[in-house]
């Protein structure tokens, strides 16, 4: 598990925001001892490849249930295997399990002492009708997007891009199998010299071999307060 703190004069509330963060899970069972270790969580963000072809309905249930273990909610942001699920309509059973889904839309998200804070989600992928985000025109909260791919995020605009002060994106897997340090992908991990700061993850699953080298699982604590 990968612990991440960030402190940030720009976010403007006393209390710490906690956020869990996990993406590319594909058909892997999430390790429940490894969710056991964090106690306090006021957001989960799934941040699309929640699932693809080979995953079990039984899986994906048990997954979604070991999210909600802290009673936070729970945001799911598309990614390019997702539609992919055979066995069921994946929407129908998110909205079942009660995740919120950010298809290219935002919610403000409550923690704690009534503070709130605005989280988007970009799909390019489409698995909800396209539908203008409110997040281009809004400077009042503090804002964090969520993006499967992180290409689709370093292709926006550079206004665009500042008006985040976080950005969380996957997809990449950071190469999943790297040969004397290469790989079809850079290596993942946080650029903090960008602004907003970035988080590309390496991804909890596996794509098409169940097999990693040079390369490894992540699911992301991530801890915000002010500087």
């Amino acid at each position: 598990m990968d612990k991440h703190v960030i402190e940030d004069s720009a976010f403007p509330f006393a209390q710490e925001l906690h956020i869990v963060f996990i993406s590319d899970v594909h058909n892997r069972e999430i390790n429940q001892n490894t969710l056991n270790k964090l106690k306090n969580v006021d957001v989960v963000i799934i941040g699309g490849d929640l699932v693809d072809k080979r995953t079990p309905l039984t899986r994906l249930k048990n997954n979604l249930e070991k999210l909600k273990q802290w009673k936070a909610p729970v945001y799911f942001i598309p990614g390019n295997n997702d539609h992919e699920l055979e066995r069921a309509n994946l929407l129908d059973v998110l909205d079942q399990h009660h995740i919120h889904v950010l298809s290219n839309s935002d919610n403000e998200v409550t923690f704690q002492s009534e503070d709130g804070f605005l989280l988007s989600g970009i799909d390019p992928y489409f698995m909800k009708p396209r539908r203008q985000a409110a997040y281009i025109n809004d400077h009042t909260n503090y804002q964090i997007l969520c993006v499967h791919d992180p290409y689709v995020y370093q292709k926006m605009n550079r206004q665009d891009q500042k008006q985040f002060d976080l950005v969380l994106s996957g997809h990449t897997h950071g190469g999943q199998i790297r040969l004397f340090g290469l790989g079809p992908y850079t290596r993942g991990g946080w650029f903090e010299s960008e602004k907003p700061p970035l988080l590309i993850s390496e991804g909890y699953g596996t794509s098409l071999l169940p097999l990693r080298l040079g390369t490894r699982a992540e699911l992301h604590s991530i801890i915000i307060k002010s500087s």
